[in-house]
C-alpha cells in the first residue's frame, strides 16, 4: 500500500482515506515534534462570528482549496487589506486637489448667491 499523499489530495480523498483505512500509521510518521511554519499566528487573535452570504462562503471555499490557503486566512487577508486601504494617509497632492475641488464649489455658490441677490 502507498503512503496517501495529504498534501496533493482533495477533501473529498482525505476523507475517504480515513474511512477506509485501518491503520494511522502514515498519518503518524508524517506528524513533526515542531509546529510548521506559517501556522502560528504572530499577533494574538480574537475569535469573531459574523454570517456570510452561502454563495460568498462558496466562493471563499473553492478559492481556499486551489491555492491551499485556509479560508480564515484569506478572510484575514482581504480585511486587512480593505482596513488598510480605508485608513491610509491622504497624501500632499491629494489634499491639494480635494482643497482646490472645495474651493471651486464654494465659489461658484457664492457666486450664484450673489447674482440671485442682484
Amino acid at each position: 500500500m502507498t503512503e496517501p499523499d495529504f498534501e496533493r489530495m482533495t477533501k473529498d480523498e482525505v476523507v475517504a482515506w480515513f474511512q477506509q483505512t485501518d491503520s494511522l500509521a502514515p498519518v503518524i510518521r508524517s506528524m513533526t515534534a515542531t509546529p510548521a511554519s506559517g501556522t502560528a499566528p504572530e499577533a494574538p487573535m480574537a475569535l469573531v462570528s459574523t454570517r456570510l452570504p452561502v454563495v460568498l462562503v462558496k466562493h471563499l471555499d473553492r478559492l481556499a482549496e486551489q491555492t491551499a490557503i485556509r479560508r480564515s486566512d484569506i478572510i484575514r487577508d482581504a480585511l486587512t487589506r480593505y482596513v488598510a486601504m480605508r485608513t491610509e494617509p491622504v497624501s500632499h497632492d491629494e489634499a491639494e486637489h480635494a482643497l482646490d475641488v472645495l474651493r471651486r464649489i464654494v465659489t461658484a455658490r457664492t457666486t450664484e448667491g450673489r447674482a440671485d441677490a442682484a
